[in-house]
């Protein structure tokens, strides 16, 4: 090597002497420009991602019991129609079914005390209460369609419910009958078990002998 090539060398490394200290600096400089860059490049520095954006229940909570309350309005109930109650039927036509009932009861008696003179006694129901005659097979009354023919019925029908009544102990008898006139009805007659089982509020009783 020449001693000009010597000299370029030294020189070189003076250089690269005075520059090294300098370069861990220098790095960093490039490394923040680089970043930089990309920033600027994917618009902007990014934003630190919130884990949770709800507020704390005590933060609601908070919120929810300050809001003001609107009062609810007063709504007044609807006032119901009362149902009517039926009234009495008065008229004629009730005045005739309560004598078509008082009649036949007179005729089932007639037969009864015919029964009696025949057999000795009534026909028993031990005292219970039965329908003259709904159930042939255990209604002691049919025993009177000797006598009758046919055994009366209500004329509204349904011998069930409006049928006639019977009770008997052999000795003594009661028919009964459910009447539509208050007048008609005979409560100073009637014992409180034929009201009880007919449920009726007009009773008519005829009772023997």
């Amino acid at each position: 090597m020449s001693g000009k090539d010597q000299r370029k060398l030294l020189r070189s490394i003076e250089d690269w002497r005075k520059i090294l200290p300098y370069a861990p600096i220098a790095a960093v400089v490039v490394v923040i420009v680089a970043a930089l860059g990309m920033d600027l490049a994917f618009g902007g520095p990014s934003k630190p991602e919130i884990e949770n954006a709800a507020a704390p229940p005590e933060v609601v909570r908070a919120t929810i019991e300050a809001a003001p309350v609107s009062p609810t309005p007063y709504v007044a109930a609807a006032t119901e129609t009362p149902t009517a109650v039926p009234t009495e039927d008065t008229g004629p036509v009730a005045q005739m079914r309560d004598q078509r009932r008082i009649s036949d009861l007179a005729n089932i008696a007639a037969a009864l005390e015919q029964y009696r003179e025949k057999e000795g006694e009534y026909p028993t129901t031990g005292g219970n209460i039965q329908t003259v005659c709904t159930y042939k097979d255990i209604d002691a009354g049919c025993k009177l369609e000797d006598f009758l023919g046919s055994i009366p019925a209500d004329p509204k029908g349904d011998s069930v419910k409006n049928g006639y009544w019977y009770s008997s102990d052999g000795k003594t008898f009661t028919l009964v009958a459910a009447v539509d006139l208050s007048t008609s009805a005979t409560p100073a007659t009637c014992e409180q078990r034929f009201a009880q089982h007919t449920k009726k509020a007009n009773l008519y009783c005829l009772t023997g002998p």
